[in-house]
């Protein structure tokens, strides 16, 4: 089937599009991390921290937000390489798409080149040879921008010096390859305490690039107000203006709850598809959160890809999901698990509870996420690297006996199979139960996982595989054992083998998951 010639004005995430129509839903872009006035995230990301990042990332989805702004301008980095990393880190827990905000091509440039989706540049202006590259490098990676009407005569002195500036934009952006579907004007807000007339000139703009040139528009909201007192009033009546005006996005903070408010009941006002219902889930989610916040509880938000998933295990009286140590492999916090493991032991739990009570139910809830297409794949590694820095932290503190020496498993995926997360997930279970685990990899020949089991005595073979074209390698293994005399046990597991294959080709037991599997090992070594 030919590719489609009809243009959309969409952003993409691996997991979420978000579509930008002119006359669709007013959507906010998450401006939250950015450094810029914050003391604390720019000390985090000088120690190469992206806990805060991430946090930031994970409260604006919840609290409302379509895109999320991604900024790491601050002394004292590598722009590029922060920037980088944040990309990985914040598509690991969120599956918004993306805005890459930087003042330096080669930063937008490096952040395009290994996002997994169609982003959003912030922002591309009317200056010389910088304008050239960014709207070169918006047509190579197929990425939208924000066009900012600035030129190399500065700001624009007037509503028609602004609208020139946005028509030169657009006719270099299309001589460049692009179509107006991949631009959305910023509407330049300037502060209307210092320039009375700057609402309205922003309103014209607004109505100028919506009715005449059919492009969306953004701005950053709070400008308006700046050096006013009450500052929240004036931001919340240009907003509404600015809406009913044509305004399609803005960026700002969705954990105010009074501008997210007004957001949706504007959508509503104007009639916008779905936006009754949008503005009564909205005001639930506001009331509920109040609500728990007087009785001094953590606020609960609508469902969504990284809402907080509650567990069921007990410790001590106290519910397993509000323990920062569970919290930290369920959110994949890798950064922080430290401290919060170190703050654990401190109250007196002992490693193994803490592996057992805490770090296991967590990887289980994650696995349980991910089968129920809650969690995706960068969610599963997260959690399972994060449980992995606490498990190596906690090893050393754990006292075995000679006599506890438990026997020896080899894993593998089996040849012709690229996938390990599962895999990865059980070697690393069964060696926190005191296993030692030889993990061969993936896309193993059955002669090499045989020949590695007998060297090393393995009492039991792991085998693993994704796909069903794949799993058939397994009874590969077993004749394989069975040709070279190997009398260990073998078992096996993933996502397409059943309990009934592991029976027809003569494996010694089936596991379903990872914690299934160490009962399962238990079980046979009886």
């Amino acid at each position: 089937q030919p590719v489609s010639a009809v243009k959309k004005r969409a952003l993409a995430s691996e997991r979420s599009v978000v579509e930008i129509t002119l006359d669709g839903p007013f959507q906010v872009i998450g401006e939250r991390i950015n450094p810029t006035g914050k003391k604390k995230l720019q000390a985090e990301l000088r120690a190469g921290s992206m806990a805060m990042v991430r946090s930031f990332a994970r409260q604006q989805e919840k609290d409302g937000a379509a895109v999320l702004d991604i900024n790491m301008g601050t002394n004292g980095i590598d722009e590029k390489d922060m920037m980088i990393r944040a990309v990985y880190e914040v598509t690991a827990v969120t599956g918004l798409p993306l805005c890459i905000d930087s003042s330096f091509p080669e930063v937008i440039e490096a952040a395009l080149r290994i996002y997994p989706g169609r982003a959003l540049i912030n922002s591309i202006s009317l200056e010389g040879k910088k304008c050239q590259r960014l709207l070169k490098a918006a047509k190579k990676y197929g990425a939208m921008f924000i066009a900012l009407p600035v030129s190399d005569a500065g700001l624009p002195k007037s509503v028609e010096e602004k609208h020139g500036v946005i028509r030169s934009l657009v006719k270099q952006a299309e001589a460049a390859g692009l179509a107006r579907e991949d631009i959305i004007v910023d509407g330049l807000v300037g502060a209307v305490g210092a320039l009375p007339t700057a609402a309205l000139d922003c309103l014209a703009t607004f109505r100028y690039c919506h009715d005449e040139l059919q492009i969306p528009t953004v701005c950053g909201l709070s400008n308006i107000s700046f050096g006013l007192p009450g500052r929240i009033y004036a931001n919340m009546t240009f907003l509404s203006m600015a809406i009913a005006s044509g305004l399609t996005m803005a960026i700002a903070n969705p954990g105010q709850d009074l501008l997210m408010n007004a957001a949706a009941a504007a959508n509503m006002l104007m009639n916008r598809a779905g936006s009754d219902l949008a503005y009564i889930r909205r005001i639930r989610y506001v009331e509920k959160k109040e609500e728990e916040k007087r009785q001094h509880q953590p606020p609960v938000p609508p469902a969504g890809p990284s809402a907080q998933p509650e567990g069921s295990t007990k410790q001590a009286g106290s519910p397993v999901n509000g323990n920062p140590v569970y919290q930290a492999v369920l959110n994949g916090e890798k950064d922080t698990i430290i401290s919060c493991t170190k703050e654990e032991l401190h109250k007196g739990t002992g490693p193994e509870d803490i592996i057992n009570q805490l770090l296991i139910p967590a990887i289980n809830k994650v696995g349980q996420l991910y089968n129920d297409q809650y969690y995706f794949l960068p969610q599963l590694i997260a959690s399972a690297a994060a449980m992995e820095t606490a498990i190596h932290h906690l090893e050393p503190m754990i006292q075995r006996s000679s006599s506890e020496k438990l026997p020896t498993i080899v894993v593998a995926t089996v040849e012709g199979d690229v996938h390990d997360i599962g895999k990865n997930l059980v070697a690393l279970m069964l060696r926190n139960y005191g296993y030692e685990v030889i993990d061969l990899g993936k896309d193993v020949p059955a002669s090499a996982i045989i020949e590695k089991a007998l060297s090393a005595k393995a009492a039991v073979v792991g085998l693993s595989a994704l796909m069903t074209t794949t799993m058939m390698h397994m009874k590969d293994v077993i004749a394989e054992a069975v040709k070279r005399h190997y009398d260990g046990k073998i078992i096996i597991g993933g996502a397409a083998v059943t309990p009934s294959f592991a029976d027809e080709i003569g494996a010694d037991g089936y596991s379903k998951d990872a914690a299934d599997c160490v009962k399962l090992v238990g079980r046979l070594l009886k």
